[in-house]
Parts: structure tokens; sequence; C-alpha cells
């Protein structure tokens, strides 16, 4: 019996469906030709085609059985989860376990998608520290000659091994495959399919405007000479390809690439998505002779910068592993069961409230229904699954998308170059931080300083050890990246994303960011290894409190107490015998005494909590946050860009208030929400004053006087203490200015912008033909002053007034000295506050009097 007539009876007797059959076919029949095109007799060529293609099907079997198996599993797992999870009232909530899935949760000690991402990149951190060092993106994304030189010489080593003399880029080259092959391992662990290629050197990253631009033939010809066939794979065969095949083969794949994957689309009635567990096997299909054909289809068809495409590889696959990892080997599917679940109990719920057998208690909106309720924390949760599947950044209308990025690029450089101050307070909130969860208050700043101290003198002894404890480095492998701590700004030309990581570098707040963090990392680190001689039960309260919400109970500790302190001595004499030990996840995720998935489970549990509580020290940004206040839309549409202007340098607020708001709130009773809310207020009103008076003197005002310093003063501060100066700015405004000031600071600063151009050339020419007085000198000098780049970083900001601003306003507006003088006596009317550098004069007329923000 031929093995054609083998398929049609599996279909006969329901041992295969028939799209199993085709796919046998197909197989089947590329096989024949491939062997009868090698020479071989047409009866052996379907003998071999036929076992092979056999073959071929009882994998498929077995992996199918596997990611069932796998599914079932996250399924069961989660099922727990949405029966046990309890929220802030003690109730049992679906909704809300559901979004604890995918997103930080202060009353789940499970794992979340959110918290799971950072944790496989601080996995990768400790492998990937020379890459990081030596690669490392310099002011504005810039690098020295030598980085360049070592990273086309890296690249051509991890092709071909061996093919230069550079044993540094060898070196290099060795850490990538480690890091790679790590990825792989993981991703496969959870349910994928990536098969192992020693030659595989590196992912692609296509630029799918710039292959749109030019006709398959044309782009195919550019890439064929450039491919090593031999390696290549025909899936219908699985075998390498021929000179006729491989075209058929590119032409596919420039559809795929042009039209974003939609070639190969086909509508169905029910559609749940290509398995992520089969994703990733696209982006080994093509495979490049070497390093230099791979860096020029880079340089013309993708990212030509190999660190970029690094980081993006990285940051790719650990969003996919850590999806895999809670929500199966098929997402989509997990996704449409969860909310499954969810309406389930709802329905079941509505019906109890209806027979007044249920009433769930609601701080606001008490007369909501539980129908009404879990269908807009449905609502959340579908525009978290898309977050998390990089759905919501991608634009509906690129032009647009791309120009109002680039906009809000440049509004940051210009704007944000006095957040630096603003940053101070991170030393508040990683007071409160270690001071709840029972570490030393005063470790974590310490060890911050002395990471801020490093960083501006050059030095990177800290920085390196802190990359060799797992902490993730943002401000070296992204440009412009902490950016989102204010504005939340999407991606945008890469241009517009120098022009802002200068001016945030610059300013200070890159480097404070970053030593925040990686302080707080290590100070809990270091506190924990100074604790393992303890068992659990004579741990502080606090700290046992912190791991139990963590999910680590007294036999997890027992566990991880027993793993081998890494000394910071052994790979920096600088740290030899100083007592520098510190406890790290990746000493037990490495630990050979332990079962894989103790390890895996215990390495993960530490680590989250590290990650979650950093955040709550430097609060950056929020999963939930950002749904919540953006929805679903996108960019590159009119309410997607109205929106994000509204949102910038508000998104500090937003993840304030799910960090540490979210938190005093859910505390037990209402002495434990006020204490823990209190000392958020009252400290951040503490640290927002003093971000004020440093902005008011870098404005070339002194300080308050304490005597001015009342209700209005403090209510001002406690704007300021929670990211929102943009607003607190408003408090000493006039009320016509009040009002127009409130409207614009909604509105957004890309709006806002807007407005000034129209106002600057339309409003002014309608002016000018109607016979009016126009003001077009001052608002072309206060255009300039608020819109150039740098203009207002803190320590440039005055002089850059004083001497430019200043003079171009004097020169086209013969009312400059006048207003000056009108503005200086309505500003001393409102307050105690003089000029110690006022507007219009060359130079200071005297130091500010900082005794007053002393007293």
């Amino acid at each position: 019996m031929s093995y054609r007539n083998c398929i049609s009876n599996g279909i006969k007797e329901g041992l295969i469906n028939e799209e199993q059959a085709a796919k046998q076919l197909e197989l089947l029949e590329g096989l024949e030709r491939t062997y009868k095109g090698q020479g071989m007799d047409p009866t052996e060529a379907s003998k071999k085609a036929a076992k092979e293609a056999y073959e071929a099907l009882k994998r498929d079997a077995i992996e199918k059985k596997r990611d069932l198996l796998l599914q079932k599993k996250v399924q069961d797992d989660a099922t727990v989860r949405l029966k046990t999870y309890t929220n802030a009232n003690g109730e049992v909530d679906y909704a809300k376990a559901g979004q604890s899935i995918y997103a930080m949760d202060n009353m789940s000690p499970d794992f979340n998608v959110e918290k799971l991402i950072d944790v496989e990149k601080h996995f990768i951190a400790k492998m990937a520290k020379d890459i990081l060092y030596q690669l490392r993106m310099g002011l504005g994304g810039t690098r020295t000659k030598q980085q360049l030189a070592t990273m086309k010489d890296m690249m051509r080593e991890i092709f071909n091994p061996g093919s230069t003399t550079n044993k540094n880029a060898a070196m290099l080259a060795k850490a990538w495959k480690e890091i790679s092959d790590h990825l792989r391992l993981r991703f496969n662990k959870f349910g994928g399919k990536i098969r192992t290629r020693i030659d595989w050197g590196m992912s692609q990253i296509h630029d799918t405007l710039l292959v749109r631009k030019v006709a398959v033939e044309e782009w195919i010809d550019f890439i064929l000479p450039k491919l090593a066939i031999r390696k290549m794979i025909d899936e219908s065969t699985g075998l390498p390809f021929n000179a006729a095949t491989i075209r058929l083969a590119l032409r596919e794949v420039y559809e795929s690439i042009s039209t974003e994957g939609m070639a190969s689309f086909k509508p169905k009635g029910t559609h749940l998505g290509i398995k992520l567990a089969n994703r990733r096997l696209d982006h080994r299909f093509l495979a490049f002779n070497n390093a230099d054909d791979w860096m020029a289809y880079q340089a013309r068809f993708g990212v030509s910068d190999p660190f970029v495409n690094m980081m993006g590889h990285i940051n790719g696959m650990t969003r996919d592993i850590a999806l895999m990892r809670l929500l199966g080997p098929n997402p989509d599917a997990f996704h449409t069961w969860l909310k499954g679940m969810v309406r389930k109990q709802s329905k079941l719920d509505t019906v109890k409230e209806a027979q007044g057998t249920f009433k769930r208690k609601k701080m606001v909106m008490k007369w909501r229904s539980e129908d009404d309720r879990t269908a807009s924390m449905l609502n959340t949760l579908d525009n978290l699954f898309a977050h998390h599947k990089n759905q919501l950044q991608r634009p509906v209308d690129g032009t647009w998308a791309r120009t109002l990025a680039s906009t809000r690029q440049i509004l940051t450089s210009a704007q944000l170059g006095s957040a630096a101050i603003m940053a101070l307070g991170d030393f508040n909130w990683s007071r409160i931080t270690a001071k709840f969860n029972g570490l030393p208050a005063h470790r974590a700043n310490r060890q911050s300083l002395k990471l801020l101290k490093e960083l501006i003198k050059k030095d990177r002894s800290y920085a390196k050890l802190a990359l060799r404890l797992g902490l993730i480095a943002e401000h070296w492998t992204t440009i412009a990246g902490v950016a989102a701590r204010y504005s939340d700004v999407l991606d945008a030309p890469m241009w517009s994303k120098r022009v802002s990581d200068v001016v945030l570098r610059a300013s200070g707040l890159s480097d404070l960011t970053q030593s925040g963090r990686w302080g707080f990392g290590m100070a809990a680190m270091g506190e924990l290894a100074d604790q393992v001689g303890k068992t659990f039960k004579q741990l502080d309260s606090k700290l046992q409190a912190m791991l139990k919400r963590y999910g680590i109970n007294e036999g997890d500790w027992n566990i991880i107490r027993k793993t081998k302190l890494y000394d910071a001595g052994i790979d920096d004499v600088k740290f030899a015998n100083k007592g520098m030990y510190f406890l790290r996840p990746d000493d037990i995720h490495a630990r050979a005494d332990l079962p894989d998935g103790l390890r895996d489970t215990l390495a993960t549990k530490l680590m989250s909590m590290i990650s979650t509580e950093t955040e709550f020290a430097v609060p950056t940004s929020s999963a939930k946050g950002r749904v919540i206040a953006t929805g679903k839309n996108q960019p590159g549409t009119l309410q997607g860009e109205l929106l994000f202007s509204a949102l910038m340098y508000k998104n500090f607020a937003i993840t304030l208030g799910f960090t540490h708001l979210a938190r005093g709130i859910q505390k037990n009773g209402a002495i434990g929400k006020l204490g823990y809310l209190s000392n958020v207020a009252i400290t951040g009103a503490i640290m927002g004053a003093l971000a004020y008076e440093l902005k008011e003197i870098s404005k070339g005002r002194d300080p308050t006087a304490a005597s001015e310093m009342g209700f209005r003063y403090w209510l001002n501060a406690l704007v300021h203490g929670g990211g929102m100066g943009i607003f607190g700015d408003l408090l000493y405004a006039d009320t016509s200015e009040y009002q127009t000031g409130l409207a614009k600071s909604i509105a957004g600063p890309v709006v806002s912008l807007f407005s000034d151009i129209i106002k600057l050339t339309v409003g002014n020419a309608i002016q000018l033909a109607a016979g009016e007085k126009t003001n077009a000198g001052k608002e072309m000098a206060d255009f300039v002053q608020n819109y150039t780049p740098g203009s207002s970083i803190w320590y440039l900001r005055l002089a850059f007034e004083r001497f430019i601003i200043d003079t171009i306003q004097r020169m086209i507006d013969p009312e400059f000295d006048n207003r000056n003088r009108r503005n200086t006596k309505r500003w001393l009317k409102k307050g105690s506050q003089e000029y110690w550098w006022s507007p219009g004069e060359v130079l200071p007329s005297k130091l500010p009097e900082l005794s007053n923000i002393m007293n």
C-alpha cells in the first residue's frame, strides 16, 4: 500500500484530519521532487520520502501533545489562582485575579507577566555584562571608533569563530552565543520549538517601510547573493533549497515582511492566532554567508547597529518567554479561556447580587452592578494582553505616528531638562520602600549616592558589580528610555531620540534614575545576604512580610539561605576584604543540588521581589497605569495622539498611584492606611518643596521665605512631590493665566506647541491685517525659550534665558524692559520672593538667598 493510500485511510478512520493530510501530501510531494532531482530512482525516492514524511507526522503529534499538556498546566494553575485570590476587601475576585496574571498586583504573591519580563532580563544581565559595558550607548546613542571596530569584529566572530585576531571580540561573541542559547532553551522550556543551529549568528530586524519601497525582485536580487542557501531549510521538504525553490521561498518572505504577515492570513470562523511557540522559528529561516553580508542587509533593509539588534532580540525573546511561562504555548487561547472563566463567575455573582445574597464592597461607584464592573475590568484585561503582545504600540498611520512621536521627543528635550530636580524625590521613595520591607533605609540611598558619584566620575566598578548581580542597565541599552518616567514617550525616529537622550543624560536624570534602581537592588541583595544566618521566624517581621508577599515561605527561605553568597571581591579587588556579600537569584538558579523546577521557581520569586520593590523605590512605569490611561488607543489615530499629548509629563504620577498609593489603600484597617498614606503625603510634600525651591533658584528667584509657606505653598509642594509640578506652578498664576495654563496643561505639550505655532503665525497675521498691535517679538522669544532642545537643563537654563532669550527679545520687542519691570513688580506682590538674577540683567545683581530654604 502506498503512503498516499495510508493518508486517505487515516482521514477515513479519524486518525488524522484533512489539514494534517494536506500537509503530509505537500511534504511527501516536495521530498519526492527533491530526491528525484538528486538523481535517485523514483521508487526509492518515494520510499524515502514516505518514511521521512511519516517521521515528521510523528514529531508533530508528539509536539502537539506536549503543547496540550503545557496549556492544560497553565490553565490549571490559573484556575487555582482565580479561586484563591482575594482583593483588598478580602473578597474572591476573579476579574482582579485575571489582571494580576498580566500586571503587578499588591494582593497577589504569584508571578505576573509584567515582572516576569524583567526577571528574564535579569537572568541575562550577568551573561551580558561585558557586552553591555563595552558596547554601551554614549551620549545620544553615540559610540567611539574603538567600540564600532570591536562591534564589527564581534559580529565576524559570531558568524565565523576565529575569523579575526581580536581576542576581546571573540570573548564578546562567545558571550552572545551563550545568551542566545540561554534564550532559546528558556523559550523551548515553556513550549517553544527552536532547534539548535551551531552556525546561527543573529536574528534579523526588517524595516517594513524600507522593504516596501523596493519591488520584490529587487529585494531578492539584493539578498540572495548574501545567503548561505546550503544552510537554509525548505519547510515543505525539510531539505536545503535549490536555485529554483529559493526564489519562490524568498518571494514569500518578502510578502510576509512587506505586509507585516498578512499575506499568509486566512480568515476563519474562529481565530486564536499563531502559537507563540511556533513564531520564533521564522526568525531563524534566513542564513547569511557571513557577518559582512548580514551587516550589509541590515544597513539597507533593517537596523544597522548590531547592538540595537541584540537588545531587540533579548527584549523580544524575554517578552515571549514570560508570556509562554504564564499563558502557555498559545497565549491567545489562554486569554480567551481566562476571559470566559471571569465572565462565568461574573454571571453567577450577578444572579446572587439580584437575589440579595451577594454585594461587593466598593469605594467608588457603589451603584455599579457586578456585570458592569466585570465588563470594565475585562476591557482592561484585553488591553493589558495587547500591551504585552506589543500591539498597542503599533501605529495605525505610520507617517502621523512617527511625526508626532518625534515631536514628543523634541518637546521632552526642550522641557524635561529640570526633571532631574524632581527625581531627587527618589531618595524618599527608596527610604519609604526600604522601611516598609524591613530593610535598612539608609543602605539603599548610600549605595545610590556611591553609584551616582561613580557614574559622574566615569569609574564603573559599582556599575559592573550591579550587572554581575543581575541588575538591568536600562540607560546602557536604550536611547532616551528614561523619558518614560515622566512622559511615557512611545517609540520614535532615531534622530529625535538622540536629541532627547543628550538632554536627559546631560541633565543628570538618566544617572539619577539608574543609580537609584541599582542602589536599591544592591542594598536588597546585600541585606538578604546579611540575614541568611537567621531562620525565617528570626527575621524582622517586616522582612518576613515582604518575603510572604512574593510567595517565599519558611521552607523556601530555608533553601534560599543555604545558597553560597557572592563575594564582590572575587571579581574586583576594589571590593576585596570589605565584607561585600550578596544573595543573588542567579546563584540559586545555578545550584546543582536542587531540581530544575524548584531552583527556577525560587530564583524567579526572589528576583521578582527585588524587581517589583525597585519599582516602588524608583517609580518608572506601570503597565496597568498605562493601559487604564490610554485604553486601546494606538499611535497614528486622532484619539490616540490627543491622549498621548494629554498624558505627557503625567506618567510618574500615574505610576505613583499604582505603587505607593495603591499599597497604602490596600493596607488593613484605617490606621494602617492612614499611617502609610500620611507618610507618603508628608515626606512627599517635603521633597516636593525642595524640588520647587530648587526650580525657583534655577529660574533666578530666591527661595520662598518661611513666613510665606502657607496652605497654598504646601499644596503646591504636595503636587510637586507627586510628579505633577506642571500643575503646581499654576497655583501661583493669575486667574486668566490659570485658566489658560490649566487648559494647556490638560491638553498637553503637543497641543500647546501647535497652539503656539498658530498664535505666532496665523494669529499675528490676523492682528496685523486688522491693524491691531501684535506681540510678535515677545511671542517669538517665548517660542524659542519654550521649544529649544536643552533650554530647560537646570544648570544652563538661566544663562540661556539671560544671555540669549533676553538679547533676542530686547532686539525685536520694544516693550521688553517695561514689561519686565511690570512682571517683576507683579511677582513681588504675590509673595516675598525676589529675583537674584532679574530678567534683562546681563549679570546677576546678587547671589540667591539660600538661608531661606535652610530655615
